[in-house]
């Protein structure tokens, strides 16, 4: 190898060199800030799925499947409340109750919630406005035990009473009213839910009315008993308007016991038996 050779072999390494030098301090000149800061490079997140409100849920609304979607989230503005597909499922939240309204498109959280068997669980079910009251039942005026919550009924009382007859006699009479039509019952006994398809006789109901009725069955359970009567499930029209009843009028909503038997004497036109008794005949009004 020559001398000439070697001197431009150098020269070419050394060219070669001061280019990577040059370019390596050029790169790092590129990732500082203005301010002198090495500027962070980003790096891209993979996108997860979270479990929002699909539609807004008000408050005191029963979680169905249909309220609820996934929706893709930046991993980046996770939250450990908020629940992740893949690591838990949407069923947790279905029966669930509402505590606080929940906007469209908002992650469904614990705390927004409140499941069945939970403290506060049936002040959650109540409508807005409304109260619970408990009425006692029995095989009887309860229906067997075929009454659930969610339900309709209306609530009927039954009294006794003394009043006199045309003789002036005192006479124990008995009278009963529909004292509320579709109530919605929230509860049987303490459960807020409906059972494994097993029927039991239930000793309690737990239903949902205003202040007003509130105080209209404590004084009602003072004075008789109330049954509760099984309303259809299709209790609205087609319109969405509540079904009423025409065979009903509002001047006519209880039943005495005259009018079921005829035969308590008092005010309303009775019958009259002729009996005979041997040569004798009389005639006895009932």
């Amino acid at each position: 190898m020559t001398l000439r050779t070697v001197i431009l072999l150098v020269v070419a390494i050394g060219i070669a060199a001061f280019t990577a030098l040059f370019a390596r301090g050029w790169a790092n000149s590129q990732k500082m800030a203005p301010g002198g800061e090495p500027i962070v490079e980003k790096q891209m997140t993979e996108a997860v799925r979270v479990l929002v409100a699909k539609n807004a849920i008000p408050a005191g609304t029963f979680v169905k499947p249909e309220h609820m979607s996934w929706q893709t989230w930046p991993e980046e503005g996770l939250s450990e409340a908020y629940t992740v597909e893949g690591r838990s499922d949407m069923t947790r939240f279905e029966g669930a109750v509402a505590r606080t309204a929940v906007s469209q498109g908002q992650p469904i959280m614990d705390a927004q919630v409140v499941h069945p068997g939970e403290r506060g669980f049936l002040a959650a079910v109540l409508t807005p406005g409304q109260r619970a009251i408990s009425v006692p039942v029995n095989a009887t005026s309860g229906i067997s035990g075929f009454v659930f919550p969610g339900d309709r009924v209306d609530l009927v009382l039954t009294v006794k009473f003394q009043s006199k007859n045309k003789d002036g006699e005192m006479q124990r009479r008995h009278a009963t009213r529909t004292l509320m039509d579709n109530v919605r019952v929230l509860a049987i006994d303490q459960k807020v839910e409906q059972a494994d398809g097993t029927v039991s006789v239930a000793k309690t109901a737990t239903v949902e009315v205003t202040a007003e009725q509130a105080e209209r069955i404590a004084l009602a359970l003072e004075m008789g008993q109330i049954s509760l009567s099984l309303r259809s499930l299709a209790h609205q029209n087609a319109d969405g308007t509540d079904f009423v009843d025409a065979s009903r009028s509002e001047s006519k909503r209880y039943t005495l016991d005259a009018q079921l038997f005829g035969v308590m004497g008092g005010g309303g036109g009775g019958r009259e038996v002729h009996v005979l008794r041997g040569t004798k005949a009389e005639t006895a009004s009932f």
